[in-house]
């Protein structure tokens, strides 16, 4: 769908709702400044994969590569670079649905921002595919698409700043963590595993995934023991072992602490339960 720019002769129409004139995905520009002082009459959303420059009325704004931009109906669009070319994806459409759902979610109130290409791309292209793959498109589904595009924007929009990539060797450490939290892993066996020393190893996992190496591996635990609980048939001090503790009189006091409850209260029994003979005995 790259280099895809399709402005439909009749605007696709849904009654007052939602009105689609034409979409853009990943289209080319050449150097250029498109300034428009009355706007298009209807609400453009477009997306700049380079640095431009944008205004719809005020001061003329320096943005950077993945900046969102949104005029609404009669306002002024400016933007481009005349140094450069730039790639650029958008979608002309108007309506009380979008009008509804840019004020709902404050959208156009800061007139740029920044966010990833995902929701655009994605969503651009079901409702092309929507609308161009059938004589009838049907509105509840167009609909759906025009609120999750506007609902996926502004869920961008509020992330402060682009999660930091986690090294490839603590996520495997904590992977281990995980998916072996009975195993009776030291500080320093995680930290040479992971290739660090011991203080650099816990001040990135910290870091990180929020919490110690010990506080996560408690945690991990503390989980796979409240899993096991909900069977029944397995013994509190079964399911201390499973989940790496041969004291269970310690384990209990570090589910209380983490759960706020015993095993015992936690898993509703009353007291002991076994399986013999293919029937349940429960011991008081």
């Amino acid at each position: 769908m790259k280099g895809l720019k399709h402005f439909f002769t009749v605007p696709v129409s849904f009654g007052e709702a939602l009105k689609i004139r034409g979409i853009g995905i990943q289209e080319r520009m050449p150097p250029v400044i498109v300034h428009r002082p009355a706007g298009t009459g209807d609400f453009l959303f477009m997306y700049f994969y380079e640095p431009v420059e944008i205004s719809s009325g005020g001061p003329i704004a320096e943005c950077p590569e993945g900046t969102l931009s949104i005029w609404r109906p009669g306002q002024l669009q400016h933007y481009g670079n005349r140094k450069h070319g730039f790639n650029h994806t958008w979608i002309h459409c108007d309506g009380s649905l979008v009008e509804s759902l840019v004020e709902t979610n404050s959208l156009d109130r800061d007139g740029h921002m920044q966010i990833s290409p995902a929701p655009m791309e994605r969503y651009l292209t079901l409702i092309y595919d929507e609308i161009s793959g059938s004589s009838s498109a049907d509105e509840g589904v167009v609909s759906a698409l025009m609120t999750a595009l506007v609902c996926s924007i502004a869920r961008d929009k509020k992330r402060k700043s682009v999660p930091e990539a986690v090294p490839e060797n603590l996520l495997k450490v904590r992977n281990l963590m995980e998916s072996g939290c009975e195993t009776g892993f030291t500080l320093a066996e995680l930290s040479e595993k992971a290739g660090y020393s011991v203080p650099h190893f816990s001040a990135l996992f910290r870091r990180y995934f929020h919490a110690s190496p010990i506080d996560y591996l408690i945690r991990a635990r503390m989980n796979r023991a409240a899993y096991l609980l909900r069977d029944s048939n397995r013994r509190v001090g079964e399911v201390a072992a499973m989940a790496g503790y041969d004291d269970i009189f310690h384990f209990s006091k570090l589910f209380k602490k983490h759960f706020g409850k015993s095993p015992r209260e936690f898993s509703g029994r009353k007291g002991h339960v076994s399986l013999k003979g293919g029937r349940i005995w429960e011991r008081k």
